[in-house]
C-alpha cells in the first residue's frame, strides 16, 4: 500500500520500469535461457502480475488523493490500520501534518504506517482515528454475547458435518481442554471460532477455488485441514516478505538441489521461509486423500501445505514443486486463491500445465528426453544423472517408475521413509 507522495513517485517508477522489461521480454530468447518454454512464459506472466499489482496501488493512491473516495469500511479490527492510513490520504493530510496534529515526531507516523500498525496499542489507535475524525463504532460492532464473531459468509455451512472428534484429537480447538463429550455438546461453537479466527472473511465455499481431488472426498474434512493450515502458517517465521519476481529459475535450481542432501526436505523448509512462503505440514483428515495445496492470503502472499502421506523424498520433491508451479503459474488474487492437490487424481489443463512446469523444473526436458536413466532403469545410471544434475536420485527414481508404470523398479532409490522423520514435532497416524 501507498502511504505518501515520495512511495507513489518510486512505485510509478518502478511500474514504469516492469512495463519497459515486460514489452521488451523475448520469450524465445529466455527459453533459450532457462532451457524451457514453460518457465519463460511463467517469468513474463510473474513481470505482467506485478505491473498489476503496482498498476491497482497507484490507481487506489490517486483515488484516495482526489478525494472520490468517501467511505471506508473495516468489516474487522484487522482492517482498521489500513483504514487509518486511506483516511488520511483522502482528507489530503500529509504523515507530517497527521504528527504535528497528534504532538508526535513525522517519523514515528512513517513508522506505524510502515508496518501497518502492528507494534500499536489499541489506545494509540484510537487516538488516531479521533486525530483523524474516524468513529471507531462505525468501523467495527460488537454483539455483547459470547457467541465467536463471524465476520465471513458461513451460511453455506453445516456445522455438524465436521470431523470434529479428529479436530479434538489433534488437540485443534485451542485452549478447550475439556472431554471428548463436552466437545461434542458445544461443537457448533468450537467450530465456529475455529474456522473464524482461520478464514475471518470467508467467501462461500468454492469460490476462486479449484481441486484435484476425488469425487468421494469429505469437502468438510478438506476445509477444516485449510484452516488449520492457514492458522499454523501464522506461527511460521517469515525471514522476508513476499515477492512473485524472486522465484526464478536460478531460484528453482538451487532448491531442487538442496535435495542431493540428506536433511534436504528441512532445507527447503528454511529455503521457502527466508522467500516468504510458508511450509506447513499437517497429515490429512480422513476422506480427503490430500498431498499438497497453495493458497493465496489477504496480502497477495502464499502458504503451502503438505500432508506428507507417502513417506518418500521422491514424492515429497514432486509435490512440493508442483505447488510452487501453482505460485508461480496460477495463483492470482480474484481468479485461483486455492487449490487443493491429490496427485493419485487425474488432473484438468492447470494442473497438467503445475505437472509439467513442476517435472521441467526438477528435471529439465531437454536433459530428460536423451538421458540414459530413463531408458535403462538401472541404479548405476540413474545415479550418474543424479550427480550430473546435483539432485536426489530419488526425483529421477520417483519419475522413472510414474512414467513407466512400474513401481517394482528402483524401489530402493526413492528414499521411502526419508521424510517424515525429519519433522519429528508432527505426529503421523500409524
Amino acid at each position: 500500500m501507498i502511504t505518501n507522495d515520495r512511495q507513489y513517485r518510486i512505485t510509478k517508477a518502478q511500474r514504469r520500469k516492469l512495463r519497459e522489461a515486460t514489452d521488451a521480454f523475448d520469450v524465445s530468447e529466455a527459453a533459450s535461457r532457462t532451457g524451457s518454454e514453460v518457465l519463460a512464459r511463467a517469468e513474463l506472466e510473474a513481470l505482467q502480475s506485478e505491473v498489476e499489482v503496482l498498476t491497482e496501488q497507484v490507481r487506489e493512491y490517486e483515488a484516495l488523493k482526489s478525494g472520490a473516495v468517501t467511505v471506508l469500511k473495516a468489516s474487522s479490527l484487522d482492517e482498521l490500520p489500513a483504514v487509518l492510513i486511506k483516511a488520511r490520504i483522502a482528507m489530503g493530510m500529509s504523515q507530517r501534518e497527521l504528527a504535528e496534529k497528534m504532538g508526535m515526531k513525522q517519523q514515528q507516523i512513517q513508522r506505524y504506517e510502515a508496518e501497518g500498525y502492528s507494534s500499536t496499542s489499541l489506545n494509540r489507535l484510537t487516538e488516531i482515528a479521533k486525530a483523524l475524525d474516524l468513529n471507531i463504532s462505525e468501523v467495527a460492532e460488537v454483539s455483547g454475547t459470547r457467541e465467536p464473531v463471524v465476520e465471513g459468509d458461513y451460511s453455506d455451512l453445516d456445522w455438524s458435518m465436521f470431523p470434529i472428534k479428529e479436530m479434538y484429537r489433534r488437540g485443534w480447538f485451542e485452549n478447550f481442554t475439556d472431554s471428548l463429550a463436552a466437545a461434542m455438546s458445544c461443537a457448533d461453537e468450537l467450530v465456529q471460532d475455529f474456522i473464524a479466527k482461520a478464514m475471518p472473511r470467508r467467501q462461500p465455499a468454492l469460490l476462486k477455488q479449484r481441486a484435484r481431488i476425488g469425487g468421494n472426498t469429505d469437502t468438510y474434512a478438506l476445509l477444516a485441514w485449510q484452516c488449520r493450515v492457514l492458522l499454523l502458517s501464522r506461527m511460521e517465521q517469515r525471514v522476508q516478505s513476499f515477492e512473485r519476481k524472486l522465484l526464478t529459475d536460478a531460484w528453482f535450481r538451487k532448491l531442487a538441489q538442496m535435495s542431493q542432501h540428506r536433511d534436504g526436505p528441512r532445507r527447503a523448509k528454511s529455503y521457502l521461509a527466508e522467500s516468504g512462503i510458508p511450509l506447513v505440514f499437517e497429515p490429512h483428515l480422513p476422506q480427503t486423500y490430500l498431498d499438497g495445496a497453495a493458497f493465496l492470503l489477504p496480502n497477495n502472499s502464499p502458504v503451502i501445505g503438505m500432508t506428507l502421506r507417502y513417506d518418500r523424498l521422491d514424492n515429497f520433491w514432486f509435490v512440493l514443486f508442483h505447488e510452487l508451479a501453482h505460485v508461480v503459474k496460477h495463483l492470482r488474487k480474484g481468479k485461483i486463491e486455492d487449490i487443493f492437490d491429490d496427485l493419485d487424481e487425474d488432473g484438468d489443463e492447470v494442473e497438467r500445465e503445475a505437472d509439467a512446469l513442476a517435472g521441467d523444473m526438477l528435471i529439465p526436458d531437454e536433459v530428460w528426453e536423451s538421458a540414459l536413466a530413463r531408458y535403462m532403469m538401472t541404479d548405476e545410471s540413474v545415479g550418474e544423472l543424479a550427480g550430473e544434475l546435483s539432485i536426489s536420485p530419488a526425483i529421477i527414481a520417483g519419475r522413472i517408475r510414474k512414467e513407466a508404470g512400474n513401481y517394482i523398479v528402483l524401489a530402493d532409490m526413492i528414499g521411502q521413509g526419508e521424510v517424515r522423520r525429519q519433522f519429528p514435532d508432527i505426529r503421523f497416524a500409524q
